[in-house]
């Protein structure tokens, strides 16, 4: 799993995507229509995926996953026409579609009694893996990219092909028809009980609302910075430097995810996490450059940093057999809440970068105390739904 997460981290071209693309003779225009059918594809399979993810052996669906993407990084790299690069980003959202629920449910379920105390760390020390990946990566890929704009989406195409052998090395985590109870249910039936068991237990719905709509501010942040940077006097040769340094502290800090946790309780980490999205963007929104870039710091730590935690708190309180299903329909949620949060954003960003960053501000220290009475009736529950079911799927 570590391999794979590490291959998959390894985007040679993203530094260079937008210029790769122009090269092969597309516009600035077809490359949002890419990233169009990217969403689109993503939202489409995710539940689907999610379903099957739960009726049949999980180390199969997150070697398909893999393969998608392998599949579609070999072919954007020697893609020449809209119509290859158009079906490049559609097998790239299946693939992101298909692992999005099916990787987290089998690495959960694969620590078997100890997921509960393990599952933050395992995360952290994945996500630490994949951003050092993405880090070196990128700065290998403008390398690249100097020598022949090709080179880094051949690279990144090879290191996802083996990614995709890598997982099948995984032990296999077979699954079945049956609900929690030990009843055959239909696809239909597992659907609709997914959905039912989101909307009746609080702190998951919580966490899947707000988990939709903070990935899109703290994802803001990288588009607002540039502006931001630039106004406050950051010196553009120094961007780069910038954003590598805040990913490498953020893979620091996940690394040690599980010590923190068991530290200062998982309530407390989460609280932490999203204080420093806030107290980032808060800092980020003054003008004065050392505190647009500590802002940024901070920002990029707390996005990541949150990651895991949220995912053991979701993962806990879902039956090990509607665990992919539930993870994806939340997942799909998650998306729609971006799509409504994003242009309020950008509305907000054209009229003073500054003032988003502030607004942004605001919203994550509000979502971090309504966290806290959710947490404290809920998260503490001896009858979890993992625990009832859990030793039955």
């Amino acid at each position: 799993m570590a391999l794979a997460t590490v291959a998959s981290g390894l985007g040679f071209y993203v530094p260079v995507s937008a210029l790769f693309l122009l090269s092969r003779g597309q516009s600035l225009s077809d490359v949002f229509i890419f990233e169009t059918i990217l969403g689109a594809c993503i939202l489409v399979a995710e539940v689907p995926s999610g379903i099957i993810a739960d009726r049949i052996d999980r180390k199969w669906v997150i070697i398909a996953g893999f393969g998608f993407n392998a599949v579609a990084e070999t072919l954007f790299a020697f893609a020449q026409s809209h119509l290859s690069f158009s079906v490049s980003f559609a097998l790239s959202g299946m693939g992101i579609a298909i692992l999005t629920g099916a990787l987290d449910a089998y690495v959960y379920d694969a620590l078997g009694a100890a997921a509960e105390n393990r599952s933050v760390g395992v995360w952290g020390h994945l996500s630490s893996l994949e951003l050092v990946a993405g880090v070196i990566a990128s700065a290998c890929g403008g390398l690249l990219a100097a020598i022949d704009i090709a080179w880094p989406a051949i690279a990144t195409a090879v290191a996802a092909s083996i990614g995709a052998l890598a997982t099948g090395l995984l032990p296999a985590q077979p699954m079945g028809t049956s609900s929690p109870t030990g009843e055959s249910e239909s696809s239909l039936q597992q659907l609709r009980q997914g959905v039912v068991l989101l909307f009746s237990t609080p702190i998951l719905l919580h966490v899947v609302a707000a988990s939709g709509a903070c990935f899109v501010l703290f994802n803001a942040v990288f588009t607002l910075n540039q502006p931001l940077f630039a106004a406050s006097g950051v010196p553009v040769a120094t961007w780069g430097f910038i954003v590598a340094g805040a990913q490498l502290t953020a893979a620091f800090y996940n690394h040690w995810a599980g010590w923190i946790e068991a530290s200062i309780g998982r309530k407390r980490a989460l609280l932490l996490a999203m204080a420093c999205g806030a107290a980032g963007f808060g800092l980020m929104a003054m003008p004065h450059a050392h505190c647009g870039v500590g802002g940024f710091f901070l920002v990029v730590i707390g996005m990541h940093a949150r990651g895991p935690i949220t995912l053991a708190v979701a993962n806990q309180v879902i039956p090990k057999v509607r665990r992919a299903t539930v993870l994806n329909i939340a997942s799909s949620f998650g998306s729609l809440v971006g799509i409504a949060v994003n242009p309020i954003i950008g509305a907000a960003a054209d009229v003073s970068a500054p003032l988003a960053s502030a607004g942004i501000a605001a919203v994550l220290l509000g979502v971090a105390v309504s966290w806290i009475p959710v947490v404290n009736r809920y998260l503490g529950d001896p009858q979890r739904p993992v625990d009832r079911n859990d030793s039955e799927g």
